[in-house]
């Protein structure tokens, strides 16, 4: 019996040395883990701040590009309608010309616009000697009185 009580105790008392390591062992273990966790939590927080930062910077440099490609785009619509209203007032002209006929004597200026009716002064000497009311939607000429 004692030679049992002996086995049984050396056994016991191994399994309990045993249990003890290995449950220090996990609690090494799992205090590991937690320490690499916290390390791996760090490191993905610093890459997605540093991809944060730079996913902003191509936002802003984006943003640069969209508003001067739009104001780009403004100047350009601006001018177009500045060269169409030069070149109206340049045919208005012409037609004025055309229809008083050549004369070095007289000079044609647009006074007056109202919409798409300019009204085309034909003077000599600063006198107006006749005013066109020109459509210029249509290029009709008409005197005006």
């Amino acid at each position: 019996g004692a030679i049992a009580f002996a086995i049984y105790y050396m056994q016991t008392k191994d399994n309990i040395i045993i249990q003890t390591s290995n449950k220090n062992g996990i609690e090494e273990i799992e205090k590991n883990a937690e320490e690499n966790k916290d390390e791996e939590q760090e490191e993905i927080i610093k890459e997605n701040n540093q991809e944060n930062i730079v996913e902003e910077k191509e936002e802003e440099q984006l943003a640069k590009e969209n508003k001067s490609e739009y104001i780009g785009k403004e100047e350009q619509e601006s001018k177009k309608e500045e060269n169409k209203e030069k070149s109206k007032d340049e045919k208005a002209i012409e037609l004025a010309k055309k229809t008083w006929g050549n004369d070095s004597s007289v000079s044609f200026s647009i006074e007056e616009k109202k919409g798409n009716i300019y009204y085309v002064a034909v003077k000599s000497d600063a006198t107006v000697s006749l005013w066109y009311e020109i459509n210029t939607d249509t290029w009709e000429i008409n005197e005006y009185y």
